[in-house]
């Protein structure tokens, strides 16, 4: 006997004990990873790092030190950054190159004239301590006044990419009240003074700062933005160059409010860190977008075989069908295409919850499932 994954998954949550689908919709299933280490509790930017972990840092009033952590919350390495004081470090990014850019342009008072972006080169390669080795330094072309007359007050930044030796910033709204809309301008990625160039922008809604922009990453094949705030994620594709909000964008509901500001892809995941505030936060969490904006398209049917004990036994797929499977961390366990079936000793590699991509000719689609 077979269910197929698209008719009633629910039901195959509720009914059965062996294989069943974790979530599908818009509200994400997002799993908590670990507690980040004491080290980095006021976490703000989030990047790829060596051997698997990150680099993280604190905000304003902390050492300029950039934390290497594992996805365990274990710090693998710290370095101090030698020439530039961390004034208000909101963001990591990095280039094709393994050069880290850290934005200290937090403006929460919106009264800077000293924000800037600083270079370190190929960062992974430093155990100890690191040197700046170019400074950005940058305005608004849209700011006149210091701090802004009224409610004329988005000018705060928190998020950042690098993309094709450009840094796109994407606004924090601090104005009051809140006017909803995320800003997005570009920099050249070389040392110099510049006025930021404003792109486009994007509403996101919200009556106050609390849940305005505050982290941005790009995935690691360029087809994929996504920006953070407290409670969501906006996922920006089909976009060309870097017209990010040209393209289709999903907005996609965390269920978790917390002060969220750090944002990474990696393999395909999406990994978010949280400051810790009034005994909250302070932890790193894993999700799939996938999983959650895939095309429901017919050809894409996964059907589930299980014996006459309704023991789960294989997954079989529909014409014209390729597909994946991995575990949490990334990890490729199977491929195959549609007159392969997927069984069930493969799953007994991972860990009990993986991802099945699913690629037709025209579209494609993920499912999170639970063994």
């Amino acid at each position: 006997m077979y269910v197929p994954f698209n008719l009633k998954p629910f039901y195959l949550l509720t009914l059965l004990t062996s294989i069943g689908l974790l979530g599908h919709g818009q509200t994400l299933v997002v799993s908590e990873l670990c507690n980040l280490p004491a080290e980095v509790l006021e976490t703000s930017g989030l990047e790829n790092g060596p051997d698997g972990c990150f680099w993280t840092h604190n905000d304003s009033g902390n050492p300029s030190t950039l934390y290497c952590v594992d996805t365990t919350g274990t710090v693998q390495r710290t370095v101090e950054v030698i020439g530039d004081p961390n004034t208000d470090w909101e963001e990591l990014a990095k280039d094709d190159a393994g050069n880290l850019y850290i934005g200290n342009f937090g403006n929460n008072s919106l009264v800077r004239t000293d924000l800037r972006i600083v270079k370190i080169p190929s960062i992974d390669t430093c155990t100890s301590v690191a040197y700046v080795s170019d400074t950005i330094q940058f305005s608004y072309p849209d700011q006149h006044d210091f701090p802004p007359i009224g409610s004329y007050g988005n000018f705060d930044m928190e998020a950042m990419v690098w993309l094709n030796d450009t840094l796109h910033l994407f606004s924090k709204d601090r104005s009051d009240p809140s006017t909803g809309y995320c800003k997005h301008y570009k920099l050249p990625a070389v040392g110099g003074t510049y006025q930021a160039q404003l792109v486009d922008s994007l509403f996101t809604g919200g009556i106050s700062f609390v849940f305005s922009v505050t982290g941005a990453d790009i995935s690691a094949d360029n087809t994929q933005l996504v920006l953070l705030n407290s409670d969501r994620l906006w996922l920006c594709r089909n976009f060309t160059g870097s017209n990010f909000f040209g393209g289709t964008v999903a907005e996609l509901s965390l269920g978790i409010f917390s002060q969220k500001e750090g944002v990474c892809f990696r393999n395909g995941f999406i990994y978010i860190t949280d400051e810790e505030s009034f005994g909250l936060g302070g932890k790193i969490y894993r999700l799939h977008p996938d999983v959650f904006v895939s095309v429901q398209e017919a050809e894409l049917e996964a059907n589930v075989v299980y014996d006459d004990a309704y023991r789960f036994q294989s997954i079989t797929f529909q014409e014209s069908v390729s597909w994946q499977l991995l575990d949490l961390n990334g990890q490729l366990l199977q491929e195959g295409t549609a007159d392969q079936e997927l069984k069930r000793s493969v799953f007994e590699r991972g860990s009990g919850v993986y991802v099945l991509r699913m690629q037709g000719q025209n579209t494609q689609k993920a499912l999170m499932i639970q063994l």
